[in-house]
């Protein structure tokens, strides 16, 4: 199993991460949302999200809730309101924000965009799993033109496969931020324990003679930090 999973696990469901991103209730449309950043303002946040700057990071987000709210509307039905679709629809551009590479010559509206329509179609295809009386001809949902998206469609995307690489990919990058919040004597423990700067997972011994402390210590330590990690995000849903 991958280090970052072996830690999600240890904490909890990976998708309470997202509880401690930025509280983003812009539900009753384009209206009420804040206006796109100017190409200017946006070359400035990027250069503060490479730089970690959270407020860049978090204006990134906040400003491109409109790109949210046009793409959650097109999945707009009876079966999936528009209030969940945005909701899901933010998990995405979250994700899009966190994994953003500006040297990729793209877009970022273009890439969000991307991550949006795929956080949806991925919600989209795990209900249709619990759905097991499903036909793989039955419409799912009906866009804003009238057509129709079927199981089957949804079953065969491979915008869903790529979106589940794109989730993949910001897994890490989610992670290192909560774990970013710790004090540093912590944050040593959970990177060496769980490999998440190299790669390389640690046992507790390894990881109590390379700090120097004993093994018990670190052990409880350990349970103490998962503990606190999974309480904070619970308080946050």
């Amino acid at each position: 199993m991958q280090p970052l999973h072996t830690l999600c696990r240890r904490i909890g469901n990976f998708v309470l991460l997202f509880g401690a991103m930025p509280d983003l209730h812009y539900i009753n449309g384009p209206d009420t949302l804040p206006p796109p950043l100017t190409p200017q303002e946006e070359q400035q946040a990027l250069c503060g999200l490479a730089a970690g700057e959270v407020a860049a990071r978090d204006a990134l987000i906040t400003h491109n809730l409109r790109l949210v709210v046009y793409i959650a509307k097109k999945f707009e039905s009876s079966t999936a309101g528009v209030e969940d679709m945005i909701s899901i629809g933010t998990i995405g551009l979250i994700k899009a924000v966190n994994t953003f590479e500006p040297g990729k010559n793209i877009k970022l509206a273009t890439y969000a965009s991307r991550c949006i329509e795929n956080e949806i179609l991925m919600y989209l295809r795990k209900s249709s799993n619990r759905r097991q009386d499903a036909s793989i001809d039955e419409p799912l949902n009906t866009d804003s033109d009238g057509n129709e998206l079927l199981l089957m469609d949804v079953l065969t995307s491979d915008q869903a496969q790529v979106g589940e690489e794109l989730e993949r990919n910001a897994e890490r990058s989610a992670l290192l931020a909560a774990v970013q919040a710790l004090n540093p004597r912590e944050r040593q423990i959970m990177e060496l324990r769980f490999g998440l700067r190299d790669g390389v997972e640690h046992t507790q011994k390894e990881v109590a003679d390379s700090i120097g402390i004993s093994q018990s210590y670190i052990s409880r330590l350990e349970k103490r930090i998962i503990k606190r990690l999974r309480q904070q995000i619970e308080s946050l849903v």
